[in-house]
């Protein structure tokens, strides 16, 4: 278990600067292997309920779904949470991209939901998701492609980091690196699926779709 409240630092200070201290780091630890990746499992406390879409049929089950949504303050900047009856389906941070924009982003993923602004977790609710101490369910919709990297990423534990290549060939598609990288960029539920736990073959972080800094804070916080 790991603790995302210990310290009130500030977010902008600790991911202001490229890090290269990070990636010496990351490069000390030994990586998540193909080995790992068939060994692992996800975590006990977390059920992840999926909605597959198919390009033949673009009716999806969940069309009317209600999808409440909130702003809470993070560890790494303005977190924007969401919330349906199937369960966590959106979680994203704010502070490189806008709030706007952000919302705008998780909006397209269920483009015919009905959405909401709620409070949907207290502060002491929202640390018992993000430290992952208490039952989440999350919901997942995507093409079978992503739904199976989702699914993979949640084998990686924190302080360790993989590649794309190793991802890839782990799920058996190793010469669909570049398919792969895409899909983790759509992940929909960043931190509580570690997509920043992925890196570059060569050690570099890569990109992430919440701004780099971001994916900084986070893997400098799981190595404390």
């Amino acid at each position: 278990m790991y603790k995302v409240y210990d310290s009130e630092q500030n977010f902008s200070y600790q991911a202001s600067l490229i890090d290269k201290v990070l990636i010496k780091e990351l490069a000390k630890q030994q990586s998540f292997s193909e080995t790992d990746f068939v060994k692992s499992h996800k975590k006990r406390n977390l059920t992840v309920n999926e909605f597959i879409e198919l390009k033949s049929d673009r009716k999806k089950s969940t069309d009317r779904l209600d999808i409440s949504y909130q702003y809470k303050n993070s560890p790494f900047g303005k977190a924007l949470i969401m919330n349906s009856k199937y369960g966590v389906c959106g979680l994203a941070f704010c502070d490189q991209v806008n709030e706007e924009i952000a919302l705008a982003d998780m909006m397209s993923r269920w483009p015919s939901a009905a959405y909401n602004e709620e409070k949907i977790f207290s502060d002491l609710e929202f640390k018992s998701v993000l430290e992952q101490t208490t039952k989440i369910n999350l919901c997942l919709t995507g093409s079978p492609l992503q739904v199976q990297v989702w699914n993979a990423l949640l084998k990686i534990p924190a302080g360790k980091v993989t590649n794309y290549k190793t991802l890839a060939k782990h799920i058996g598609k190793p010469k669909a690196v570049r398919a792969i990288a895409t899909a983790i960029g759509k992940n929909p539920l960043c931190w509580l699926i570690p997509c920043h736990r992925v890196v570059r073959t060569n050690g570099d972080l890569g990109g992430y779709h919440w701004g780099l800094q971001v994916k900084m804070a986070m893997l400098k916080f799981e190595l404390n």
